[in-house]
């Protein structure tokens, strides 16, 4: 794809995700998708959950904008299984849904995307993959815009390195997604992804990854933004794990949530912080490899 199809699918997937935001807000009351404060909450104020329907909105609206003018070679299959995924995300904000159908499910989802465009390794790398990042991503989603900033820190590293032409116009319509997400989620939160929104965006970063192992460029390149969400949520499990707690249990014990309570903090700091660490691990990764290290 073009430079010029690549930023029309940015600035179409931001402003459509905008846009989708309040005209879903109706929906989601009448589903009653409103977070109410509690002790374990870093928020103070009801707040609306589910609003990683308007990044879906944005994603796929886009796609078909550019499937209409003519643009070739988008990852519809990609793009099917990231919606089935949040939309497994939806039933889980409605619904308690237990833990293991949850991993089955993500596992089966993975399992047909990476069956579908790659090999039988395809298939086993994305059933594995899919269900560990949605659920780090889940886990991480728990101050204002931490998760679409590193969203769109995922999709820029993306769309610039990224080498499989298909993994590379999804870090486009991602970035685009996460930025559109942002005036709804930052710094004052209107509207909370949900489960959702974390597993979307965790299906949106592992079907990259996967796409480009398929097309034989740099998953590491892509998998490296995750990195600082996989090194907090081993810590906090581990900790958690060493106390004898429920693995499974909310809480406010993530180095993100801990370090966004300290007095001259809180969530733009931080989320800020942990985007700049994904950016920062992958120009590493870069720099490694350029130079021929690995």
């Amino acid at each position: 794809m073009s430079a010029g199809v690549l930023a029309a699918l940015v600035l179409g997937a931001a402003v459509l995700t905008v846009a989708a935001a309040p005209a879903l807000a109706p929906l989601l009351r009448s589903w009653g998708l409103v977070d109410v404060p509690n002790h374990r909450s870093s928020h103070q104020t009801p707040t609306l959950r589910g609003g990683g329907l308007a990044p879906l909105a944005g994603v796929l609206l886009t796609a078909v904008a550019a499937s209409a003018f003519g643009v070739a070679g988008l990852p519809w299959t990609a793009l099917g299984a990231c919606a089935a995924t949040a939309l497994l995300g939806v039933l889980v904000d409605l619904r308690d849904v237990s833990p293991l159908v949850r991993i089955v499910a993500l596992l089966l989802l993975g399992a047909v995307l990476g069956s579908v465009v790659g090999s039988v390794g395809t298939a086993l790398l994305a059933a594995l993959a899919l269900p560990v990042v949605v659920t780090v991503v889940n886990f991480m989603d728990g101050i204002n815009g931490i998760t679409a900033l590193t969203a769109a820190a995922w999709g820029l590293i993306a769309l610039l390195g990224g080498v499989a032409p298909a993994a590379v116009a999804l870090g486009a319509l991602t970035l685009g997604a996460g930025l559109g997400f942002l005036p709804w989620n930052l710094p004052r939160a209107r509207m909370f992804l949900g489960d959702c929104g974390s597993y979307l965006v965790g299906a949106l970063l592992t079907a990259g990854i996967v796409l480009e192992q398929a097309g034989g460029g740099r998953p590491l390149l892509l998998a490296a933004p995750l990195l600082p969400y996989l090194v907090d949520t081993g810590v906090t499990l581990v900790r958690r794990a060493a106390r004898g707690e429920r693995l499974v249990d909310a809480h406010r014990e993530h180095l993100y949530q801990r370090l966004s309570r300290r007095p001259g903090w809180g969530h733009t700091p931080v989320a800020g912080l942990w985007a700049a660490a994904a950016l920062l691990v992958a120009g590493i990764w870069w720099l490694i490899r350029h130079n021929g290290a690995t």
